[in-house]
């Protein structure tokens, strides 16, 4: 398993009652992967859910980095609209939607970036608990000739993926 699981489940359960129950997932990874022609991928993450009742509010950052046509770019995440978690005795499936920021040539730091796209992603790790892991991640931006639309999907080489959930 390349996707070393550092985590487990931790469970604090608080009742009261005039409180509802909050429940806390907190993801957390990094790491690069290769697809079929070798392209690499790498990816760091750190987003947390706190869900109450049937409200969900999401924190988070992170940023994935590729070359495409031979040109560095990156994205970096400005929102995360949704997290989630599916886990069964094979495998855990993270995914996570949002908005990002394209750096079409990287990220300049210290000086105004005015080469940035805002656009949609989805990222899906999936731990495999026999081996073979793998991350997807897509990035659309735009319509037309400006439309921007990026996909990657392959294994993972090297990473962590660490995922925990309480209840306050």
């Amino acid at each position: 398993m390349r996707l070393k699981a550092l985590g487990a489940v931790a469970a604090l359960t608080l009742t009261a009652i005039a409180f509802a129950s909050v429940v806390v997932t907190r993801i957390q990874t990094r790491g690069y992967a290769l697809d079929s022609s070798n392209t690499r991928f790498d990816f760091q993450l750190n987003a947390m859910r706190r869900q109450q009742g049937s409200t969900n509010r999401y924190y988070g950052l992170g940023s994935f980095a590729w070359t495409s046509n031979g040109r560095t770019q990156g994205m970096r995440i400005r929102s995360i609209s949704s997290i989630t978690v599916d886990e069964d005795s094979e495998s855990r499936v993270v995914r996570v939607e949002g908005n990002g920021q394209l750096g079409r040539w990287g990220f300049s730091p210290g000086r105004f970036n005015g080469n940035l796209m805002v656009g949609d992603f989805i990222v899906t790790f999936t731990d495999n608990f026999e081996g073979d892991d793998t991350v997807s991640f897509s990035f659309t931006s735009g319509a037309g000739i400006n439309a921007v639309h990026y996909s990657f999907s392959g294994n993972v080489q090297s990473g962590v993926l660490n995922m925990s959930q309480w209840t306050l």
